[in-house]
C-alpha cells in the first residue's frame, strides 16, 4: 500500500517494523488520514509473524504536535457526530495500540504534545532524545484533557494534576525522573539506541514476550486502567459541549488559528 502521511518499513531478517509519522512540515500533526494509515500499518506489522518488535517515530523536527487543528481539517459539528468520530478514530485506535500483541517502542524527539503525547505513552517502552518536550495543554483549551487519560498512570496522581491543571511541559530528563520515559539519550544517538533495544527484544521468544505484555496490561486493568479510560472518554466528550471549549479551541476563529492561540495563551504566560 502507498501511504501519504506515514512511512512503513520492515526488516524481516531482524524482525523489526517501523511506523513513522510523515508530515514534517506540520510537525506531524495528526489528521484523520494519518490515523487510518497508522492503523493499517500497525495491523500489518502485528499480523506479520516475521515481525517481533514495532518502532513508532516521527519525521522532521518533532515527534508530533498533536491533533491537526488547522482550518483544512473538518471536525464534527454535532455532539452525536463527535461521539462516533472520537470513539472510532481516537479512543478505539489508542486502546488498540495499548493492547497490540507485539512490543511497541516509541522513539520521541522534539515536541510531543497532546494526542502525540498519548500515542507515545501507550507504547511499552519510551526512549527520548534530550531535546524532547512533553505536554498536554488541552485543559487550557477548555476540554478535559485527551481522549485517553494517560498521565496518572505514568507520572502518578500529584504530578498529573499539576501538569494538567497548569498545562506545563516536562523536559525529557524530568519525564525520565517521573517514570514517563525509559531512557534519555543525545539526539544523535536516539535512532541507534532505539534500534539496539528493538534488536535485543526481537531475539526474545515472541510468544513469551507477548504473554508478559498481556499479563502486565491485565495487572493494570485489575487496578482499573481500561475502565478509567472509558469513564474519562465520556467526560472528555462532555467537556467539548461547554462554552469554555468552544472559546478555548477557537472553533469559530480558525481562519487565523496561530494568532488566535497566541492571543488566547497570553494569560498562561508568566
Amino acid at each position: 500500500m502507498v501511504y501519504e502521511t506515514i512511512l512503513y518499513k520492515e526488516s524481516i531478517e531482524e524482525g523489526i517494523a517501523w511506523v513513522t509519522m510523515n508530515r514534517p512540515k506540520k510537525r506531524n500533526a495528526i489528521n484523520k488520514q494519518m490515523i487510518i494509515e497508522m492503523g493499517e500499518a500497525f495491523r500489518k506489522a502485528e499480523n506479520n509473524e516475521d515481525i517481533r518488535v514495532i518502532i513508532f517515530n516521527g519525521e522532521g523536527s518533532s515527534f508530533s504536535a498533536g491533533h491537526d487543528l488547522s482550518v483544512e481539517e473538518h471536525y464534527p459539528s454535532t455532539s452525536e457526530e463527535r461521539i462516533k468520530w472520537e470513539r472510532k478514530y481516537y479512543f478505539d485506535e489508542i486502546m488498540y495500540l495499548r493492547n497490540i500483541r507485539k512490543p511497541l517502542i516509541s522513539q520521541v524527539h522534539g515536541h510531543c504534545i497532546a494526542a502525540g503525547l498519548v500515542l507515545a505513552l501507550v507504547a511499552d517502552i519510551v526512549i527520548a532524545s534530550e531535546d524532547a518536550i512533553f505536554n498536554d495543554p488541552v485543559v487550557r483549551m477548555g476540554a478535559n484533557s485527551q481522549e485517553v487519560m494517560i498521565l496518572p498512570w505514568v507520572v502518578g496522581e500529584k504530578k498529573a494534576k499539576e501538569l494538567l491543571f497548569t498545562g506545563d511541559s516536562l523536559t525529557a530528563i524530568e519525564a525520565e525522573r517521573f517514570g514517563m520515559v525509559n531512557k534519555v539519550v543525545p539526539r544523535e544517538e536516539l535512532e541507534t539506541t532505539v534500534y539496539e533495544m528493538a534488536k535485543r527484544i526481537a531475539l526474545m521468544p515472541p510468544v513469551a514476550v507477548s504473554l508478559v505484555k498481556e499479563s502486565i496490561n491485565n495487572t493494570l486493568d485489575n487496578m482499573g486502567y481500561t475502565n478509567s479510560m472509558k469513564m474519562h472518554f465520556t467526560s472528555h466528550l462532555l467537556s467539548h459541549s461547554t462554552v469554555e471549549a468552544s472559546q478555548g479551541m477557537g472553533t469559530d476563529k480558525r481562519t487565523n488559528l496561530k494568532s488566535y492561540f497566541e492571543q488566547r495563551d497570553k494569560s498562561f504566560k508568566s
